[in-house]
């Protein structure tokens, strides 16, 4: 009986765990500060982007926070999504975030997001 009671409490106790690692939020791969007002700055990333992109509009999580989902047009499982916060001034901090598996460095497609974010910048 007390074996069963062990075993059970393990098995919640994994369960329990891998629910929180997926939970948690994902780290950037990067992010930049602009010199770009807010609103323009979320405007600019959700434009209709080249035909190999995908960009949903934005979504507002909460005040001074945009999230704009940008994903390759033939790879939707890679998901990643901008990340706008509205800093004091004319400023905006973009960060850049993927989920799923993704290991290593930057790809291709981390420099293209930040290709995008620098030329919404006049960078």
């Amino acid at each position: 009986m007390v074996k069963k009671v062990f075993v059970s409490a393990a098995i919640a106790l994994a369960a329990a765990a891998c629910q929180t690692q997926e939970n948690q939020p994902q780290p950037d791969v990067w992010s930049a500060n602009y010199n770009v007002p807010f609103d323009v700055m979320v405007a600019c990333l959700a434009t209709t982007p080249p035909p190999a992109f995908q960009v949903y509009a934005p979504a507002y999580p909460e005040a001074g926070m945009a999230r704009i989902v940008f994903i390759p047009a033939g790879m939707p499982q890679a998901q990643s999504a901008y990340v706008v916060l509205q800093m004091v001034g004319n400023n905006s901090m973009v960060s850049w975030k993927r989920f799923g598996n993704t290991t290593g460095g930057l790809d291709w497609l981390d420099g293209e997001a930040r290709k995008r974010a620098n030329a919404c910048a006049g960078m």
